[in-house]
């Protein structure tokens, strides 16, 4: 009698601790697939800001930006000195 009592206390046992196991492997997936949603959002964001990036650095606009705003001026003929 002892031992039966004994072994439904342990079969009861693995029972509950095989059910938080599930439980908390259910939690790990859940947060695993929030955290691959999150990451392709993310690198989604990173391309659009690469993409931004790329198209604000034109040499056209640079070039502009030289002129107009921070006054560079061509070089004249007699200032450019070749070297061999």
């Amino acid at each position: 009698m002892l031992f039966r009592a004994v072994c439904l206390a342990a079969a009861a046992g693995m029972l509950v601790l095989s059910l938080l196991c599930s439980i908390r492997l259910a939690a790990v997936n859940d947060r695993a697939a929030r955290l691959e949603r999150e990451n392709a959002a993310l690198e989604e964001e990173i391309a659009v800001l690469n993409a931004r990036i790329e198209s604000s650095l034109s040499l056209e606009e640079l070039e502009r930006i030289a002129y107009e705003e921070l006054g560079l001026q061509k070089c004249a003929p007699g200032q450019v000195i070749h070297i061999e």
